[in-house]
């Protein structure tokens, strides 16, 4: 169960590394999945006990692993969310209107 969480995790880890500021649509479907994801690693995190028992770890090692892709995948939506409200202004990303 851990593995497929961990694989949705890297695959959108990939997407987020071709994320292009141009295409504020993808970063739109990037929002969205990430905050989706961010939700599922809070909740493993919660049931961090459970899991560190299986995983043969401390209660501790594996709370802190989660809560840090649960913060990266929070930092993901922020980011894409921003690319997208640029996008849909219309905002160029430069300074002083150069192109």
């Amino acid at each position: 169960m851990i593995e497929e969480d961990i694989l949705q995790y890297n695959e959108l880890i990939d997407n987020f590394r071709r994320l292009d500021s141009s295409n504020y649509t993808n970063a739109y479907k990037l929002a969205q999945t990430s905050i989706m994801l961010a939700d599922r690693w809070n909740e493993i995190m919660l049931n961090s006990v459970q899991y560190s028992k299986e995983y043969e770890v401390t209660k501790s090692e594996f709370s802190n692993y989660a809560y840090q892709k649960y913060k990266i995948l929070m930092k993901i939506h922020d980011f894409a969310r921003m690319i997208y409200r640029q996008g849909s202004y219309g905002i160029t990303n430069n300074f002083y209107n150069e192109d």
